[in-house]
């Protein structure tokens, strides 16, 4: 049985372009976040936090971080998605371009957990699994 050090050695290229996405789509999310809610950004920003914090741990093979990410991406998305297409119709000047903005992180952070739950990360996670318990 390998070690997890050995089993995190050869992990797969998905979950590490996985936090690589998410952490883009979260810094694209701080401005349109800032704007649409500048006095009450407690549990976006929160949650914005948990999916960067889960996807280190989804990167060394811990189920863990993968549940965390996707409910921190689920909370993200109840504040930020409705602005992919009301940001077109907003008044403000930067309205359309924080719209593009959050599209592409959508679109980004949507592609990351897809990578997440890919069978090279599912097999990565259960092996990484399978040598903690082993010890």
């Amino acid at each position: 049985m390998p070690s997890v050090e050995d089993v995190r050695a050869d992990r797969p290229t998905e979950v590490g372009v996985a936090r690589v996405l998410l952490i883009i789509a979260v810094v694209l999310w701080v401005p349109v976040l800032g704007y649409l809610y500048s006095s009450a950004t407690g549990a976006a920003a929160i949650a914005m936090f948990f999916v960067v914090f889960g996807s280190f741990g989804a990167v060394k093979g811990r189920k863990a971080g993968r549940l965390m990410v996707t409910i921190a991406l689920a909370v993200c998305y109840l504040f930020l998605l409705p602005y992919c297409w009301l940001g077109f119709r907003d008044s403000y000047l930067n309205g359309p371009g924080y719209a593009v903005m959050d599209i592409v992180a959508v679109a980004a952070s949507a592609f990351a957990l897809s990578l997440l739950y890919h069978p090279n990360s599912n097999r990565y996670v259960h092996l990484v699994t399978a040598a903690r318990q082993a010890g």
